[in-house]
């Protein structure tokens, strides 16, 4: 099956990715199919890493005199991150349309569509990047100063933000330089670095 055969996301049947069974997020995961893929992993992974910090942030009040900012804190980087999941599987479905015009289409139009599409595939992982280090601070805030008997869930967050956060990172690099490699890019300025 060719890309252009391939659907972009689940089948809109099983709604939008924080509307599904876990059983069906991990098919679509594991689906042929280009989104979503790594940069919705990062972010999904990064708001479970943030339920669990506003969790353990939670228990830790007693402990913790900014365990309530904390714990709220934790539930917008969460709210965002499963936004961001979406986000990044239309992102890349963007720069698939983009590349996909058809060829009778004028160059500098093309290439303003894949430049345009290439930058929203930055932007969305930068920005899961950048919340999952913010993240991270606040989970190890808790691990180091809140309740003992949550710090398993304390660390799981940390280095759950961690890994979402060096994902995110790693498919920022891959599109800056993909987007380099197009058609019609200036070097070096078609998409921010990371």
């Amino acid at each position: 099956m060719s890309d252009a055969a391939q659907p972009l996301a689940p089948d809109a049947a099983a709604g939008s990715l924080p509307d599904q069974s876990i059983g069906s997020l991990l098919e679509a995961l594991s689906a042929r199919s280009p989104a979503p893929g790594g940069g919705s992993a990062a972010a999904l992974a990064l708001a479970l890493a943030a339920g669990l910090c506003g969790m353990a942030a939670r228990y830790s009040e007693a402990k913790l005199d900014s365990a309530p900012a904390i714990a709220a804190a934790a539930d917008r980087v969460r709210h965002r991150a499963v936004e961001l999941a979406e986000e990044d599987a239309r992102a890349y479905g963007a720069v698939l349309a983009a590349r996909r015009l058809p060829p009778e289409t004028e160059a500098s139009v093309r290439d303003e569509a894949i430049a345009t599409a290439m930058a929203y595939a930055v932007a969305v992982p930068s920005e899961v990047a950048e919340l999952g280090a913010e993240l991270a601070k606040l989970a190890d805030d808790v691990a180091s100063r809140g309740n003992a008997n949550l710090l398993g869930d304390a660390l799981s967050a940390l280095l759950l933000a961690e890994a979402a956060a060096a994902a995110a990172r790693t498919i920022v690099e891959i599109n800056v330089v993909e987007a380099e490699r197009e058609p019609g890019a200036p070097s070096g300025a078609a998409v921010p670095a990371p």
